[in-house]
């Protein structure tokens, strides 16, 4: 079974290889809005290749779901195909990719993998939109000194008028 396995990811690895040069996902950041949290970025894609889909997106917390703009409503699909040129893709655009898992920490990079069909598959890393958030220790260490500065300046000035 783990022979199986290590053959199945070196000829994943192969036609991931194949397809290197062909396409790009590029500009990635993930984005937290009241709907959800969602992956933004885009796919170049030339035009000289083969039609092309996205079949899988996911990140060390789950697996994406694929989402087309359909009229007023957004509809699950298992696949979209990528045209040739660029794909934008993101909360606000005709195809998105909601995130699923979490938590999704603001400044944390986070690897995300697209599958596409005969198991080209790429890898890269999105930035979590928005400042880092402070540990509360962090807020707690740093009110601790001002007070600890505080009082030694009062003290100080007590020494040098009494």
């Amino acid at each position: 079974m783990r022979r199986t396995g290590l053959v199945l990811l070196a000829w994943l690895a192969a036609v991931a290889a194949a397809h290197a040069g062909d396409f790009m996902v590029e500009k990635l950041r993930i984005v937290r809005t009241p709907e959800g949290v969602f992956l933004e970025g885009r796919i170049v894609y030339p035009a000289w290749d083969d039609p092309l889909e996205l079949e899988v997106v996911a990140t060390d917390r789950g697996e994406g779901v694929l989402e087309v703009h359909e009229g007023d409503a957004w509809r699950t699909v298992r696949a979209v195909p990528i045209p040739f040129g660029v794909t934008n893709f993101g909360a606000a655009t005709p195809m998105r990719i909601r995130l699923t898992g979490g938590p999704y920490r603001p400044g944390e990079q986070v690897p995300v993998t697209f599958l596409f069909p005969a198991g080209a598959l790429m890898t890269a890393r999105a930035v979590v939109e928005g400042r880092p958030n402070h540990a509360p220790w962090f807020s707690a260490l740093a009110l601790g000194l001002a007070l600890i500065a505080y009082l030694r300046v009062k003290t100080r000035r007590r020494a040098r008028s009494g």
